[in-house]
């Protein structure tokens, strides 16, 4: 059984080995220049860091942090939003829900301390399947950013 919790410093090693998999799949541009080591992971944990775990193994972690401004039009600039960073699940756990529990965990933190907006963006290069994903739980496309 999957257990959903908040993550802590004991949690960086098995949530890098994560980040490391999710650069090896090569699924999201620009990924493999995060590099993350404990220490920069280390200064994400907050409330809104959650891990998914079985059976002592974490196969899941997903990680934002409270913002205020720079999202206008769609929110004003007074008002506080969670800005989604990373949701991730290991390949042999997906298509089980896992993702879209953990973004409900950081949706519903947020909304105990009166935070009832959100953002996300992604460089998913599945994109449509990762805008369905998130338009499941209530997200709406506000624009679309490309490069050559």
């Amino acid at each position: 059984m999957y257990h959903y919790r908040t993550g802590q410093k004991k949690d960086l090693a098995q949530v890098i080995e994560l980040t490391i998999c999710w650069t090896e799949e090569d699924i999201t541009l620009g990924y493999e220049n995060m590099a993350w080591t404990p220490e920069k992971l280390e200064k994400k944990l907050n409330d809104y860091f959650y891990v998914v775990e079985l059976q002592d193994f974490i196969v899941g972690y997903a990680f934002g942090e409270i913002r205020r401004g720079n999202a206008e039009p769609v929110i004003p600039q007074t008002d506080a939003y969670l800005e989604l960073h990373e949701v991730y699940i290991h390949p042999e756990h997906r298509r089980k829900g896992i993702g879209r529990e953990l973004v409900q965990c950081l949706l519903d933190q947020a909304q105990q301390h009166q935070v009832e907006r959100a953002l996300v963006a992604s460089s998913n290069r599945s994109w449509k399947d990762t805008a369905a994903f998130y338009e499941e739980l209530g997200f709406q496309m506000w624009y679309i950013q490309m490069y050559r």
